[in-house]
């Protein structure tokens, strides 16, 4: 039996369908400008090291993700194995390649909650280690900014600036609203409200703990920098030359661009943003697609990793 009004199942459905038709138009867009066939030269051309290298830092900064939040679920009072914890992100990552925008955290949530039987506080650490992350962020984008990105690329360096506003904003209302948030919560009715006020309870033990934010906040820098070196890597496997910092003042602006959920899994976006992005370098359109498609090879070789933790039995799952 169909549950909801006919209009939001319209809106259900319709999202998807219009993320698909944008990422149809995208992908035709850079096809129109890039010859498939020197792009795929470039592909074969690239060496091993390319390829396997990009699959080894996103694999480290799974890593990282997954201490960030054991630091977080440690401050509000919950223990979780690293290896449990690392694997609930990883199978979140592979499910997440065909999920709409944000289903990964929903399903790192999903996992996690299996690992720590706690989902409110499997929340707020997954929350607060996205939020410390938007402050390496914004940091990157500043560098950027600082570096002419407004005068050089008047497109990037935009998107930069309203993001670093943006983000900004973000950290100042989480920063005012810890402190209400147990009010608020309070306010809220029925089951939602009782959740919401586990999560604020969980979010206020975590704020008591500075030492364990600070961890968590230190250690997404390393991780916006290998985020960085992932690029540079895969450039440099093409030949391309930009040094790493020029990297770290160019591609955290364009993945401003690159995650927002306009296609699947930013097909087109990335290649597009690419393109345009080593232009002024000199560097033709079908090599900055090569270069795209290797430095996302690491997201989907992570993604694999994932995929075979995600046949295999959960051990969480099968303790209960």
């Amino acid at each position: 039996m169909a549950t909801g009004t006919p209009q939001t199942r319209r809106s259900t459905v319709g999202w998807p369908l219009a993320r698909a038709a944008v990422t149809i138009a995208a992908v035709a867009w850079v096809g129109s400008r890039v010859e498939p066939g020197e792009a795929l030269r470039h592909l074969r051309a690239a060496p091993a090291w390319a390829w396997l290298v990009p699959i080894g830092l996103m694999l480290l900064n799974a890593w990282l993700h997954a201490v960030r939040v054991q630091i977080l679920l440690a401050a509000s009072g919950v223990t979780a194995r690293q290896s449990a914890i690392l694997g609930a992100i990883l199978r979140a990552g592979f499910v997440g390649l065909v999920l709409p925008t944000g289903g990964s955290e929903v399903a790192k949530v999903a996992w996690l909650t299996r690992v720590t039987g706690n989902s409110e506080a499997s929340v707020t650490a997954l929350v607060g280690v996205r939020v410390l992350e938007l402050l390496p962020w914004t940091g990157l984008l500043i560098f950027g900014l600082s570096r002419g990105l407004l005068r050089t690329d008047p497109l990037i360096g935009a998107s930069a600036l309203f993001f670093t506003v943006a983000f900004l904003g973000v950290i100042t209302v989480i920063v005012l609203g810890v402190r209400v948030s147990p009010d608020i919560a309070r306010r809220i009715p029925g089951r939602p409200g009782a959740f919401a006020v586990r999560c604020a309870d969980a979010l206020s033990r975590i704020k008591d703990r500075p030492r364990h934010i600070l961890a968590a906040l230190l250690l997404a820098i390393p991780f916006a920098l290998i985020n960085g070196l992932s690029i540079f890597v895969a450039l440099r496997g093409h030949g391309i030359g930009l040094s790493y910092v020029e990297v770290l003042a160019l591609f955290p602006a364009a993945d401003t661009l690159i995650s927002l959920p306009v296609t699947i899994s930013g097909v087109g976006v990335r290649e597009g943003v690419f393109a345009h992005a080593l232009a002024p370098w000199g560097i033709s359109e079908s090599l900055a697609v090569a270069a795209s498609l290797t430095r996302w090879s690491g997201e989907l070789g992570r993604a694999a990793v994932g995929g075979v933790l995600f046949v295999i039995r959960d051990p969480a799952a099968a303790r209960r």
